[in-house]
């Protein structure tokens, strides 16, 4: 079994107006989950950050991590980033943001094709919704985190603004785009009792090959850190301090969306698999095997259980200055 991983954070981008707080920290804290909980090696997990994160770079790296997947292999992209929605001709896509460039949906997708089913999982820590902050409430204090949610430039925006009365079919990202009333309402409005999904029937492109985790559903913003979520992305904090290895990615994503709502913000993650792999849904979050099973975890505390969030935050400081 090969164990691989790819973690893209980005603080820093050319426009200071985008520039985040958290996202470099999430991958650090991600990097440390993989190590200490799922047994991955440090060697095999690489990490681009800020002006590291090009799009050749990143497509070179999905390329590696891709390189001669095997079933039974584990393999982890993450991305703590901006995410941004704009008219491409007739469709709204969703795209994460690179230092210099966008990272498409569809050149992600094709470069997961090669690999067998029941490899992949894909966690994102960004958003595609429109909002610069987002408020919430811990323990009944007002808090404000930046909303991860890219600002163009005057130019885009101008352009953009004559394109959207075109815009007849959606593409959420990972998703292949759709016109149908129902499959793009499923992604833009949610029922927070079921934050996963099987994607919906759409224009037959080619669908991510793997499990897709996401910090929120398509019209939702998702928040950076702040003081009350250990300045981690708050989808991060939650999924770290949530994490249960026999869990399935369902059942997953219903506990971080209750740690979420228990800071009172308005922000569900969501779960998705392939119309042709549902399973991922009811499997368990990066191992992919069946749910309940005993899981001997990498590490533990004094009582002989292992609590990823605990630990990860009082190893924070020194993964940051690794």
């Amino acid at each position: 079994m090969v164990q691989r991983a790819l973690l893209v954070g980005l603080d820093v981008y050319p426009d200071p107006r985008n520039n985040l707080n958290s996202c470099v920290a999430d991958t650090l804290a991600f990097k440390g989950m993989l190590q200490t909980v799922f047994g991955f090696d440090s060697a095999n997990i690489s990490l681009l950050h800020n002006s590291a994160a090009t799009l050749s770079n990143v497509l070179d790296g999905l390329k590696h991590l891709m390189y001669g997947a095997q079933p039974g292999d584990q393999l982890v992209y993450f991305e703590s980033s901006h995410g941004y929605r704009y008219p491409d001709g007739d469709t709204m896509v969703e795209v994460l943001c690179l230092y210099d460039k966008f990272l498409k949906d569809t050149d992600f997708i094709a470069l997961t094709q090669a690999a067998p089913p029941d490899v992949l999982t894909v966690c994102l820590d960004s958003c595609h919704s429109g909002g610069m902050n987002k408020l919430f409430f811990p323990d009944g204090d007002v808090q404000v985190a930046r909303a991860k949610v890219w600002t163009p430039s005057l130019e885009d925006q101008a352009r953009y603004a004559q394109l959207y009365q075109q815009v007849t079919k959606f593409k959420f990202f990972a998703n292949s785009a759709t016109s149908v009333a129902g499959a793009v309402a499923k992604n833009l409005y949610f029922d927070p009792k079921n934050v996963a999904r099987q994607k919906d029937p759409s224009d037959g492109a080619p669908e991510l090959n793997g499990a897709l985790f996401a910090a929120c559903q398509a019209d939702q913003t998702a928040a950076a850190g702040t003081p009350a979520t250990d300045n981690l992305s708050a989808f991060t904090y939650a999924l770290i301090g949530e994490l249960d290895r026999s869990l399935s990615l369902s059942d997953l994503g219903a506990k971080v969306a209750r740690r979420l709502d228990d800071l009172n913000m308005q922000q569900v993650p969501r779960a998705v698999a392939p119309m042709m792999h549902p399973e991922l849904l009811t499997e368990t979050f990066i191992t992919m095997q069946t749910p309940g099973g005993t899981v001997t975890p990498a590490a533990s505390d004094g009582d002989g259980e292992f609590d990823p969030f605990e630990y990860l935050r009082s190893q924070l400081s020194d993964l940051i200055g690794s």
